[in-house]
């Protein structure tokens, strides 16, 4: 298999790292990861794909190997200095896998770059309010008003909120590389880092509101989609996968029996659907 080249992007003065696999003569593959992970969650993914695809992986700034923003970030700045990094790479076409945060930065830089982006494979992406699970209830009581709940946006920025996000609807939790959380955790920990991702859980209050212009993006380009879940996800559940086929009924919806980090235990399952889809997509 290919082997990873691991480097960073250079975005106004910040650092952005990218993990990247694959000739990149063939059509390229994107994946944008979620909270509280990196790429270092894709790697495993990377592997079963880059024999074939070209694929990059990117840490949003303040995640994992990148330099985080300066003052509050939002996801319009994400979204920003990931779609500049894309460019700054040299991509043209592609087609976004998004996971969890990767949907609202992933169907931001969309909407920028339109044609572009050739099919949209979200695993736990959610762009429907019918996918909002009781995960996110915490979330909602806290967008009301910031200074309620704080004892619990604490509980999120640690240890055992991240060992949550990675073990939630797991159909085996000792198929959970307990490394993971530690490694994100790790990140989270770093001076300022635990605020600053809690300013992005702030922050989140606006992708709702951003939901119909993406399906209007949806309606109006028809990218291929996958919408390919661990039904079992309480932060982002099935009804948020088949909404998909309202807007783009050519959207294929799988789901696994699994959690809301699907790669987990189901990496191999979701690389053959995925390596379909950009078969189809790219013919």
């Amino acid at each position: 298999m290919p082997a990873i080249r691991h480097h960073h992007v250079e975005v106004d003065g910040l650092k952005v790292f990218v993990r990247e696999a694959g000739d990149q003569a063939r059509p390229t593959v994107l994946l944008l990861p979620g909270y509280p992970s990196s790429t270092r969650h894709y790697v495993r993914l990377i592997d079963r794909l880059a024999s074939t695809w070209h694929v990059v992986a990117i840490d949003y700034p303040g995640f994992g190997s990148s330099d985080p923003l300066p003052g509050e970030p939002t996801f319009d700045r994400l979204a920003e200095v990931t779609g500049r990094t894309i460019d700054l790479l040299g991509i043209g076409d592609y087609a976004v896998y998004v996971f969890d945060f990767g949907s609202p930065v992933g169907f931001r830089i969309a909407l920028e770059h339109d044609q572009r982006v050739k099919a949209v494979i979200t695993q736990n992406g959610n762009a429907y309010v019918e996918g909002l699970g009781p995960d996110m209830d915490v979330l909602k009581n806290h967008w009301n008003d910031r200074s309620q709940d704080q004892d619990k946006l604490d509980w999120v920025v640690s240890l055992e909120g991240t060992r949550h996000q990675w073990l939630v609807g797991a159909k085996d939790p000792a198929h959970i590389d307990p490394e993971q959380a530690l490694a994100d955790q790790h990140v989270i920990d770093l001076p300022g880092r635990a605020d600053y991702m809690k300013a992005l859980l702030w922050d989140y209050r606006t992708n709702p509101g951003r939901y119909p212009a993406w399906q209007e993006w949806l309606r109006t380009r028809q990218p291929r989609v996958l919408a390919i879940w661990g039904r079992n996800d309480t932060f982002f559940v099935p009804a948020g996968a088949e909404a998909f086929r309202r807007d783009v009924p050519s959207a294929e919806v799988v789901l696994l029996d699994t959690g809301h980090f699907a790669l987990e235990e189901e990496v191999d399952e979701i690389a053959d659907q995925v390596n379909a889809v950009l078969a189809k997509t790219f013919a």
